[in-house]
């Protein structure tokens, strides 16, 4: 009588598991460079996201994945999505840092010029919240000082 081969049985269940183009959870977590499955949530969670790959969920609740035209390896489509969600502010606010040190002046001087003054703050919720100024409001303000 044959013994009984368990990974072959195994093997043979998960032959027919996954539809062409489609890869497993442990197959990505490879081609992205991880060792382990530990901590890979997320930045698969970012690429299916920002519409770099799709998810489907097998028949026994596992997930498969599979990689967008819009990239054509996974290591570029983490790239691509960790730029994709970076904070970026609205065109023609900046922070008083951000203005400063473009401009070769103080945080603080640039902050007493704004004291007693009601320009418009936008407080953006970024990382971090952080007071943004209309960049033709800071400009004005700093050529009468000069």
């Amino acid at each position: 009588m044959k013994r009984f081969d368990a990974h072959a049985l195994v093997a043979a269940i998960n032959a027919g598991d996954t539809p062409e183009g489609w890869q497993k959870t442990t197959e990505v977590v490879r081609l992205l460079g991880y060792k382990t499955r530990a901590g890979v949530a997320l930045p698969l969670d970012r690429i299916v996201k920002a519409g770099f790959a799709e998810r489907k969920t097998t028949n026994r609740g596992r997930f498969i994945y599979r990689l967008s035209p819009k990239c054509k390896t996974w290591p570029e489509a983490q790239a691509a999505a960790e730029t994709a969600g970076k904070f970026k502010a609205p065109k023609g606010w900046v922070t008083l840092f951000e203005y400063a040190r473009k401009h070769d002046r103080t945080v603080r001087g640039v902050q007493y010029r704004i004291d007693g003054t009601s320009i418009p703050v936008r407080i953006l919720r970024n990382p971090r919240t952080v007071s943004y100024y209309r960049q033709s409001d800071l400009d004005r303000i700093l050529r009468k000082a000069s």
